[in-house]
């Protein structure tokens, strides 16, 4: 697929350097999604690398996992249980355009949801970590297993073993 625009969200998500790349395989990336969304969760825009996520894995007890994810993308509380794991694993040979950058800190709770409190939230998560947007079409879709459940996620899962 070829270079895409990015919308304001999506820039706003990163802290001010953006750049693009072309990712090349062999490659694993993960993104996580709400339980709710099924299969569509597997198609959206936000990935990170396998490796920073096992990392965090590897760091963390599996009960922790899901907080570590929001600490470490600051992803707000409100944006899904993020309950479903999704791996991307580009073949060898295979590319796929992409922006990446840091993430930066969020609120916990979004903006929107925030206006539905009693009392506002000033507690954030740092971010940080790198994000990669993609485009997910038909070829890409190819390269996606899961949904696997992030309780039950294992280094073996991400890396395909």
């Amino acid at each position: 697929m070829g270079f895409f625009d990015l919308g304001v969200q999506e820039e706003g998500s990163f802290l001010p350097a953006i750049r693009h790349t072309v990712l090349e395989g062999p490659l694993t990336l993960v993104r996580f999604s709400d339980s709710s969304r099924h299969e569509l969760g597997a198609y959206g825009k936000y990935w990170m690398y396998g490796s920073e996520v096992l990392e965090a894995l590897a760091q963390r007890q599996i009960d922790r996992l899901i907080r570590d994810i929001r600490r470490r993308w600051a992803i707000a509380n409100d944006w899904g249980d993020l309950r479903n794991c999704w791996v991307l694993r580009l073949p060898e040979g295979g590319e796929i355009n992409a922006y990446w950058g840091f993430t930066k800190p969020q609120s916990r709770v979004s903006d929107e949801a925030a206006k539905s409190l009693a009392q506002p939230t000033t507690k954030f998560y740092a971010g940080g970590s790198i994000q990669l947007i993609l485009s997910i079409g038909p070829r890409e879709r190819g390269y996606i297993a899961g949904p696997f459940s992030t309780l039950c996620l294992t280094s073996s899962i991400i890396e395909g073993r």
